[in-house]
């Protein structure tokens, strides 16, 4: 177990964040921020960038099938 999800353990350290922590621009830019939208229920960003940051594997593997067929069909 590495250091740190050993302190987390031992600490009990949880975090949870009260606005989208999707983040927007260069961190080394003076206008860099996050998104701070409200954020879905156990997940640290908004409903838009959730639907970015997760992929749905069942709709992942139905595409690489349908993409399969497409290349024997062909």
């Amino acid at each position: 177990m590495s250091i740190i999800k050993n302190y987390f353990k031992q600490n009990r350290v949880t975090h949870t964040f009260s606005s989208c922590q999707w983040p927007i621009g260069d961190p080394q830019e003076k206008d860099f921020h996050f998104c701070e939208a409200d954020t879905l229920t156990g997940k640290p960003y908004c409903q838009d960038h959730c639907d970015v940051a997760y992929i749905d594997e069942r709709e992942l593997k139905k595409e690489k099938e349908a993409q399969k067929n497409r290349r024997i069909a062909a």
